[in-house]
């Protein structure tokens, strides 16, 4: 990849490495998480709007064009974050974790069903050797869970995010080839993402209630910021400039990057399975980023 590439890849991964302990200090909150990610995304699709109006860019979208960009905003930033909050009120966090590195074949998967977009077996053992990776960081977690019906909804709920989010990636690929600004499209699509959270917030009997505490807009401030508009605008770039193996990589990496998180902010304990984990999931790293793969 090029430079220009390589730090499109990287800031993802950095930033949503760190994400996950910034959600923490949002647990607990009165402001429910359905609503807080509705509210994320919906300051965040403000904020897009505002910067491109600052800059003349263009803000209107022909109905068919609302039509892809709806579908990707729903997709990823309504229906994917609405399922991976129920499922970790019953699964361990590294089974979610686990659950999104399946976008690393399910994207392409669908890219090929949708755009005939060839696959490289480089794809698939990249791919392969990452998945392995995170199960390995987070197999401790994953051996202490138990299987009830709650454990399998919450599995069967994690595996339709994974889903549902590379849909709504196929969905951007349709946006990009079509031409449209990614900022533009982004945008829209994090606005129908949040419609759609708070409308299932509404149905499903939730109160919306704002939290009192400087530390949860601390957190919400660089979620809104540095977690989902830099990160999503990084990332639907490198999904236009290399594609969809490269990109959805980060799904991968981003784990890792918690885990080393852990390691450094919150006292977790290095493992040796651990270590093997992170190394595999480098070496496949190494092999889709660096090979010529789709």
């Amino acid at each position: 990849m090029s430079r220009r590439s390589w730090i499109l890849f990287l800031i993802p991964v950095v930033i949503w490495s760190t994400t996950f302990y910034a959600i923490t200090l949002q647990l607990g909150s009165v402001t429910t998480p359905t609503y807080a990610v509705g509210l994320r995304f919906g300051c965040a699709a403000l904020m897009l709007f505002v910067w491109l109006a600052i800059r003349g860019e263009p803000l209107r979208l022909t109905p068919k064009l609302h039509a892809w960009t709806a579908a990707s905003g729903v997709c990823a930033y309504g229906i994917s974050y609405v399922l991976t909050y129920i499922a970790e009120q019953s699964i361990p966090s590294g089974l979610v974790a686990i659950a999104f590195t399946l976008m690393v074949f399910l994207t392409p998967a669908l890219t090929r069903l949708v755009y005939g977009t060839p696959i490289t077996r480089l794809t698939w053992l990249g791919g392969s050797l990452g998945v392995v990776g995170v199960v390995m960081c987070f197999l401790p977690d994953v051996m202490q869970a138990r299987v009830s019906d709650a454990f399998v909804w919450g599995m069967v709920a994690m595996a339709v995010a994974a889903l549902v989010s590379s849909i709504g990636a196929v969905c951007s690929i349709k946006l990009n080839r079509i031409g449209v600004p990614v900022v533009t499209y982004t945008a829209w699509a994090m606005a129908y993402g949040a419609a759609a959270t708070f409308a299932y917030g509404q149905l499903s009997g939730q109160v919306l209630r704002l939290d009192s505490q400087p530390l949860f807009w601390a957190a919400f401030a660089y979620l809104t910021v540095a977690g989902t508009i830099v990160t999503f605008l990084c990332y639907l770039t490198l999904l236009k400039r290399e594609g969809s193996a490269r990109t959805m990589y980060i799904s991968v990496l981003a784990p890792v990057g918690a885990v080393l998180v852990s390691i450094i902010w919150e006292g977790l304990q290095l493992q040796v399975l651990t270590l093997f984990g992170i190394l595999i999931a480098l070496s496949g790293a190494w092999i889709t980023l660096s090979k010529k793969t789709t």
